[in-house]
């Protein structure tokens, strides 16, 4: 059964472009230094171009200066990859926004909207009213 499910889930494309990329990335960590391991992720191979994202900056220019011995490294390893294009996207610094806790609807409001929600005929403002209904429940 899992053998099954294997197969299926292996002809489906977005699998199949995950274990491309997991196989590319794999390269690359190997033809890497060991110190940039894990600060470079590949992203596309199209056409000869092996495009890869770095943490920062600084990491991209270094991999910029190495590039050509990259793409020599990759050559060697049986990848066609003529070029190497590294960009700089950086990890999100942002902090998620807390959530935010709403304030329990008051009794007397949940009775009104109870009572106007069962007068009205069936439709999208009914439908509102009771997933209202059902949140604040």
């Amino acid at each position: 059964m899992a053998e099954r499910l294997s197969k299926l889930l292996a002809n489906l494309p977005a699998v199949r472009q995950a274990l491309v990329l997991s196989s590319l990335q794999r390269q690359l960590d190997a033809a890497l230094p060991a110190r940039f391991r894990g600060e470079a992720q590949v992203v596309a191979l199209e056409n000869g171009e092996l495009r890869v994202l770095c943490r920062n900056g600084a990491i991209a220019s270094r991999l910029r200066l190495e590039s050509q011995n990259l793409a020599d490294a990759l050559q060697k390893r049986g990848l066609d990859v003529r070029r190497v294009n590294l960009k700089v996207q950086p990890a999100n610094s942002r902090k998620p926004a807390p959530p935010h806790n709403k304030p329990p609807l008051p009794d007397a409001a949940r009775q009104a909207f109870a009572s106007a929600s069962e007068q009205m005929e069936e439709g999208e403002v009914k439908a509102a009213l009771q997933r209202l209904l059902k949140r604040h429940s």
